[in-house]
């Protein structure tokens, strides 16, 4: 695998060999899962891995699928053990958002590897398995939001943002973490909880602003809501872009290694061997896929940004620049986000080389605005940076086109929640 600033490298560490059995599993496979993906790896490796035969793995796990849904079940049930006992433990009430973040971020950070897996292969599961799993998903995310709801009650948080919104962005912005958090550069769990806790509840302005905020409640026309693939029409455009729009379908529906060239060429009325005049191979597919993605959502955000000279108004530009482009073409960013690791090596660094080209553009924009005294100082850019992410990237989780917010609103209410933060409200801010 190449160098990657988002893919920790702790896919390849070492077992403790004194570690038990079942734990010694399900982090080795959530390992290869992390690494390859589900669908992509095969109980052989995972069983090589553990030093162990093939056979010897069934006295474990009924197969691969049972393997994954209890690295859910692990995962899931560490969340629902700890995270809601520390809350309540909290004496203060104005502590218990810090201590539900703090509880969050080491919980997830504990069992990175498998709490990854369980972030990110959801649809590999059997669908009696997937509906056990969203259940549990939702009675955490529920003692979440009941969370945020209370404080909006008690005043201690903003409530002219439904708490609904406030605990989609703080699930972003803490799950990313998974991806991000390496053992070897970054600081420990502990400080990540901090800066995240700060970031989330202060915001990342260096000082409390008044910002107009979109109407949640607002349904999307439309014509202003991204992200709905138009299905195009044989001969009104070149085969190649419809097989890229057949292949974006079934690579964000089903996963890339799950999808065969058959399937595409099937959506498209052809036959597999004329799919080959246009291709060379599926990955050729996913290659340009993820390049157009990552070229279109750099373009737009340059246009966006490039003639505004306040440094804060060029942040919130980027912001709702991104959201716009991600959501306008949101099955690409997804299986960008999910599948690029399924690249072969040199192209795996062509799209990595893009997308480091993008995270530098973002980066340079909010030290830009540091600099100028606009964003705050004592988080660095990095970590500004990381946290802007996440709470954007993830929008591609729970996004729904026919939602209450078109794209644009989204992105601007999720300016404000980066820039001024949970804790401020808009109506008694000052500039």
């Amino acid at each position: 695998m190449p160098t990657d600033p988002f893919l920790p490298a702790t896919s390849t560490a070492k077992i403790p060999a004194e570690a038990p059995t079942v734990d010694r599993l399900l982090d080795t496979a959530a390992a290869l899962f992390w690494e390859k993906g589900f669908a992509a790896t095969t109980t052989r490796e995972i069983a090589a891995a553990l030093h162990i035969q093939q056979a010897s793995l069934y006295y474990h796990v009924a197969s691969k699928e049972d393997l994954l849904f209890r690295i859910f079940v692990s995962s899931l049930r560490q969340f629902l053990a700890d995270v809601p006992l520390a809350v309540e433990q909290t004496v203060h009430s104005r502590d218990r958002i810090p201590t539900l973040i703090r509880m969050h971020v080491l919980t997830l950070l504990k069992h990175q590897r498998r709490n990854m897996t369980m972030l990110t292969e959801l649809r590999s599961l059997s669908p009696r398995h997937r509906e056990e799993m969203i259940g549990l998903r939702k009675q955490y995310a529920d003692f979440v939001r009941a969370t945020l709801a209370a404080a909006q009650s008690r005043d201690e948080i903003r409530s002219d943002i439904p708490a609904a919104y406030l605990s989609l962005a703080l699930f972003n912005m803490l799950n990313w973490a998974a991806r991000w958090f390496r053992e070897d550069r970054d600081p420990s769990p502990e400080r990540v909880a901090e800066f995240l806790c700060t970031l989330y509840l202060e915001g990342a302005a260096a000082k409390p602003l008044t910002a107009p905020l979109p109407a949640p409640g607002l349904g999307a026309s439309p014509k202003t809501q991204a992200g709905r693939s138009r299905r195009l029409k044989p001969g009104e455009n070149s085969t190649v872009e419809r097989l890229l729009e057949a292949a974006v379908a079934l690579f964000s529906r089903q996963g890339y290694a799950a999808t065969s060239t058959r399937e595409v060429a099937s959506l498209l009325g052809m036959q597999k061997a004329s799919l080959y005049y246009h291709i060379q191979s599926k990955e050729d597919l996913l290659y340009f896929i993820c390049k157009s993605a990552l070229e279109k959502i750099r373009a737009d955000v340059e246009a966006a940004t490039q003639d505004i000279p306040d440094p804060l108004e060029r942040t919130r530009a980027l912001i709702v620049a991104h959201v716009e482009s991600m959501l306008r073409h949101k099955d690409e960013h997804a299986t960008t986000l999910t599948e690029m690791y399924a690249l072969s090596k040199d192209r795996l660094a062509q799209i990595v080389a893009l997308r480091e080209g993008y995270v530098d553009l973002v980066r340079s924009v909010l030290q830009d605005a540091q600099q100028a005294g606009a964003l705050r100082k004592d988080i660095g850019g990095r970590y500004l940076t990381l946290g802007l992410l996440g709470l954007l990237n993830r929008v591609l989780v729970w996004y729904r086109r026919r939602g209450p917010m078109s794209p644009a609103q989204l992105g601007q209410l999720m300016a404000v929640i980066f820039l001024s933060g949970a804790t401020s409200t808009s109506s008694s801010s000052t500039d």
